[in-house]
């Protein structure tokens, strides 16, 4: 991926390295919004998979917007992107805004109304919109206007084509010394209050907007020692804490807040039975309105820059789940944990890296999302975006050119659509 001055950036998944802040002032809702409300899916709507029906019968309201997303788009790499300048924009930045700035500044051009039309029209229903706000703020986490505004403009991108949206704090957590979300036992009561800050500031400027859009608690955070898994029960209980504390944040602020659906996250965003084991659904003043979000891509030989190229977890016949493939264990996982008890889930990461292998990728597309369909959980693709001259020449987990506004693989995005329809 292409750097701008002093980005460092890496062009895999969700793991950029994260931290920073700014000063300015914090804006309350905006009055003028009034998206109308999704329309209701019903049971008999969700199609059997040779004959393997739906996994659950649940009917609450969240499992209603989960089915309704059909399948999800990443717009990663973008509003997520930062340049640790550890609270404070840099000075240096006289060429450009800041917003445009750190929009760009991870090989992406600025997000047009077009680039999520084009989303839209190949057949997604949702987009999540990752955001990270630690370049944002000043050192009481006051977050700047015109980012929020510019959060915004992008959010009605997507509402505006029908879709829904999900926004969330993203390498706010992470990998690396700088990320001050952290799920550290020791310093739990002022990340507590940090986190509260910041959710009210968000909370309260988007608490007019209707259903399609939706709120995700964090990213994927970590212990003080960075650890992806085997972490300590006291982490793993520091996670929960700053779960409820995001519902607690998002619900006081009132008006479409009271009932907004939101998304909590399991430990690194982890389906390891560890992160599974100490994870806890918040209280909520409101009933069914919470999911679960978890990242799963998959076997790391296929999906990540190694030797595998082909995927042997491909089915053309799209057989029923099986026991013992990585994708449908970890897809099963999810159903036993979560589905079945009425918690529905969404997959907001998954992908796999070109290695010139595009029928491959398209089939672990496709089996992945109708596999995930028939236990009820949404799925959304990575795109790590960057430009590229052509699509031998992509090299990340990208399947929009964002610039040319074309997709460099559309046999994959129709897998995923074909998949989820």
């Amino acid at each position: 991926m292409k750097k701008a001055r002093r980005c460092a950036a890496l062009a895999a998944f969700a793991v950029m390295l994260a931290a920073a802040g700014c000063t300015e002032t914090l804006i309350g809702p905006d009055e003028n919004e009034n998206d109308n409300p999704p329309a209701v899916i019903q049971e008999s709507d969700v199609p059997m998979e040779n004959g393997l029906a739906s996994a659950h019968t649940e009917t609450a309201p969240a499992f209603d917007i989960v089915r309704a997303m059909g399948v999800g788009w990443n717009l990663g790499n973008t509003l997520d992107s930062i340049d640790n300048q550890k609270w404070g924009i840099s000075k240096e930045i006289t060429f450009t805004t800041p917003e445009r700035y750190y929009e760009t500044c991870w090989g992406n051009p600025v997000t047009t109304a077009e680039n999520i039309a084009a989303v839209a029209k190949a057949g997604f229903g949702a987009i999540r919109v990752p955001v990270t706000f630690s370049d944002h703020m000043d050192e009481d986490f006051k977050i700047r206007r015109e980012w929020l505004l510019r959060v915004e403009q992008v959010v009605k991108y997507v509402l505006e084509n029908d879709m829904y949206c999900i926004i969330n704090i993203h390498h706010d957590t992470g990998h690396g010394s700088w990320p001050w979300l952290k799920a550290d036992s020791g310093n739990l009561a002022k990340l507590e209050r940090q986190l509260r800050t910041v959710w009210l500031q968000i909370a309260a400027h988007f608490a007019d907007y209707g259903d399609k859009l939706i709120f995700e608690s964090f990213n994927e955070i970590l212990d003080i020692q960075d650890r992806w898994s085997g972490s300590d029960s006291a982490s793993y209980t520091a996670v929960n804490r700053l779960n409820q504390v995001f519902v607690d944040a998002v619900r006081s602020t009132g008006h479409n807040n009271a009932n907004r659906f939101l998304i909590v996250k399991t430990y690194a965003a982890s389906t390891e039975e560890d992160a599974l084991d100490a994870f806890a659904l918040p209280k909520d003043s409101v009933a069914d309105r919470l999911i679960v979000g978890v990242h799963y891509y998959g076997t790391v030989a296929f999906v990540m820059h190694q030797s595998q190229v082909g995927w042997t977890e491909a089915y053309t016949d799209w057989s029923p789940v099986r026991d013992g493939r990585p994708v449908e264990k970890a897809l099963k996982q999810l159903n036993g944990r979560f589905v079945e008890k009425g918690i529905p889930v969404i997959v907001s990461e998954f992908g796999a890296q070109n290695k010139g292998n595009t029928a491959d990728r398209a089939k672990y597309a496709a089996h992945y999302v109708i596999t995930a369909k028939q236990f009820g959980i949404a799925c959304f693709w990575w795109d790590t975006g960057g430009q590229a001259e052509n699509a031998d020449s992509v090299d990340s987990t990208t399947l929009l050119d964002r610039a040319g506004n074309k997709w460099y693989f559309p046999e994959i995005v129709d897998a995923m659509v074909k998949a989820a329809k």
